[in-house]
């Protein structure tokens, strides 16, 4: 029994904060024994600050930890998901040179048929050739860009780093995407008009037929398009200065011994002169000049 006027026995009775709990036994290595700190540490088990792992290298939780790195996409294989810019880049190329090739080859019809029908006058079914032009370039062909278009922003991008014939291969993938684009489209339209009509040979022609004739051709020009946007790509970016930058391509680099060392030697700065009987750059042996020598038995000066 621990003495009444011993303070250190009335410590015990009352535990932490006076709950009555039990110390428990201090450690034998002479370490405090403390409350746990951050992260379950004790405090006296904490990592020094300097050691601490940095805050950007801290192990994920929740969701981030369980997601594992993403592999980089092989330039080989056909499909290759994945979104950034020059994907997109390389689509806006592909299908916007498809666009302008329809728009001018529209032009130049719409101008040899002006001469015989007016512009603006109804004809046949009550089109005019303003509203067949503007149909038959960017309403109705609009499904297969946008199926392209997504096809090779983000399942068959063109990568510079792909040969040519993979490019190829996922410009007629991204053909046969448009095509099927259409042919969605056309199981709406096709049904409407064989309800107005009673018949459904609208609608084979709008879900096979129509779509199979406007996607061959543009995948054709699909082909040479994406083969364009290919070597757009894959050339040079010019520098901040409007110098030409070949870095990282073969042929560019220079080899190590392309420039032969000098074989002469500094010149002597006005500071430091060159001692005869030493070379240039080393370190002199004995005391320099205004140092006094190093001579630890020689006894102190007054």
């Amino acid at each position: 029994m621990s003495d009444a006027g011993d303070p250190r026995g009335r410590q015990q009775d009352r535990g932490y904060y006076g709950a009555g709990w039990s110390q428990p036994a201090p450690p034998s290595d002479g370490q405090p024994s403390g409350a746990p700190g951050y992260a379950g540490q004790p405090y006296g088990q904490q990592q020094p600050f300097g050691q601490q792992q940095p805050f950007g290298q801290q192990q994920p939780f929740g969701r981030a930890a369980s997601r594992r790195p993403r592999r980089p996409s092989d330039p080989r294989r056909a499909f290759a998901p994945g979104a950034s810019v020059a994907n997109t880049t390389g689509a806006l190329i592909a299908v916007v040179s498809i666009v302008l090739v329809e728009f001018v080859s529209g032009v130049l019809g719409l101008l040899g048929t002006s001469l015989v029908v007016h512009p603006f006058s109804t004809y046949g079914t009550g089109a005019s050739l303003i509203g067949s032009f503007v149909s038959g370039v960017f309403a109705s062909p609009f499904p297969f860009y946008a199926g392209a278009f997504l096809a090779l922003a983000f399942l068959t991008p063109i990568d510079r780093r792909s040969p040519l014939p993979t490019v190829l291969l996922r410009a007629v993938l991204a053909g046969a995407g448009g095509t099927i684009a259409l042919a969605l489209v056309g199981v709406f339209t096709g049904a409407y008009a064989a309800v107005r009509t009673g018949s459904g040979a609208r609608l084979v022609i709008d879900v096979v037929t129509g779509p199979l004739r406007d996607g061959v051709p543009f995948t054709l020009m699909l082909l040479g398009s994406a083969t364009a946007a290919w070597l757009w790509l894959g050339r040079p970016r010019g520098g901040r200065n409007g110098q030409r930058s070949d870095a990282g391509r073969p042929g560019t680099v220079r080899p190590a011994d392309a420039v032969p060392p000098s074989t002469f030697p500094p010149a002597p700065g006005p500071s430091a002169p060159q001692q005869a009987g030493r070379p240039y750059g080393a370190q002199p042996s004995g005391p320099q000049a205004g140092q006094r020598p190093d001579d630890r038995w020689a006894p102190p000066t007054r």
